[in-house]
């Protein structure tokens, strides 16, 4: 089997030759130790390690998002931090001298109003030139008898809301201004289909759809899981239409925290595969798998706390995830986030050979 075949057979419970491997890189700072430690300086990761499924690099480049983005702008600098206005809007402040995954401080997110909003809503027009690569009819033609399975990501509802807002101003809007939260859905919905038919219009048969919410915490959802229902199933329930008739098999859906009261909600709106399964707030494909079945797929689940133990510590995560679900299919092992610096090179091989030995 080719890696389109190994990952469609794997995420569809069907009978791969070997299960499809596939995870979150993503850190230089991670890439910087591997190179330090033994890794070839000129590795592709994906061929280096026979990986048969990247979300970030396999997929089509569209713009589900604001467009035209704003213009980046420097607000304050010192010798230690940088205050910048980013292309969506947000001012951020960032520690110079600390990369990645060291994450910045958020000084003030993109609308704090109404009448902010009223701008802000002209940035989301699905026809807005630039919003596809130029070539990707093209692609289309290039790709169709590829190897490798390509996707696309499709933007989400609550999530990208608390990216526009912040939790706690959004918070508020859902008792205090329901019209509004019902108005940002139905255009973030316009904007998700409307993208996503002029790229189906091109003839490139999709593998996969990612939705991303990040919209839990390390105890439960930032929103009620009745609020999400009323206000966000909606948005699944139109771009799912289109997902179906597209013939889509793998629908998945990315969010940090523990969404343990949404995943019903979500496998009854058609998501079959989730992401990234954050073991630190209590995400268990072990016991999901034996609540769900075959109804639920992962791709994640694996502690990236425990990679930067020792090796019986790598081992003690990895196998009983590995013989709980790695046999049935619809699952992808992989961190539960972006591969951290602190996992060192002879750590991830190790890792790697687990998972192989599965095969």
């Amino acid at each position: 089997m080719n890696r389109r075949e190994r990952f469609l057979e794997t995420m569809t419970f069907g009978k791969p030759d070997r299960a499809a491997s596939g995870d979150y890189f993503y850190y230089d700072a991670t890439r910087e130790r591997w190179e330090s430690e033994g890794l070839p300086k000129a590795a592709d990761l994906n061929e280096y390690f026979e990986m048969d499924f990247d979300p970030f690099r396999w997929k089509i480049d569209a713009n589900i998002s604001i467009q035209p983005e704003y213009e980046e702008e420097t607000v304050e600098e010192t010798d230690e931090i940088r205050v910048v206005r980013r292309e969506k809007g947000e001012i951020v402040r960032i520690l110079k001298n600390v990369p990645p995954p060291a994450m910045p401080q958020w000084v003030r997110y993109p609308l704090e109003s109404r009448e902010e909003w009223d701008e802000y809503k002209t940035r989301l027009d699905p026809d807005t030139p630039g919003r596809l690569p130029a070539d990707l009819s093209q692609k289309a033609a290039e790709t169709a008898d590829r190897d490798y399975p390509i996707g696309m990501w499709l933007g989400g509802s609550y999530g990208v809301l608390r990216d526009m807002w912040g939790v706690e101003n959004l918070s508020y809007l859902f008792f205090d201004d329901t019209a509004l939260i019902e108005e940002m859905i139905e255009y973030l919905t316009n904007l998700t289909v409307g993208v996503l038919d002029k790229v189906l219009a091109t003839g490139i048969e999709l593998d996969w759809v990612m939705f991303w919410e990040d919209m839990a915490y390390k105890t439960g959802p930032l929103v009620s899981p009745a609020q999400f229902k009323q206000y966000c199933v909606p948005f699944y329930t139109r771009v799912m239409e289109r997902v179906r008739k597209a013939g889509i098999p793998v629908v998945m859906v990315d969010s940090d925290g523990d969404i343990r009261k949404l995943i019903p909600i979500w496998l009854d709106a058609g998501v079959n595969i989730m992401h990234p399964m954050e073991v630190a707030a209590s995400m268990d494909v072990v016991k999901c798998r034996e609540q769900y079945g075959k109804k639920i797929g992962f791709f994640g689940g694996i502690d990236k706390r425990a990679l930067s133990g020792t090796r019986q510590q790598v081992k003690e995560e990895v196998m009983p995830k590995l013989e709980a679900c790695f046999k049935d299919g619809g699952f992808i092992p992989a961190f539960d986030h972006a591969i951290p610096p602190d996992v060192s090179f002879e750590n991830y091989c190790y890792y790697r050979e687990l998972v192989r030995s599965f095969d």
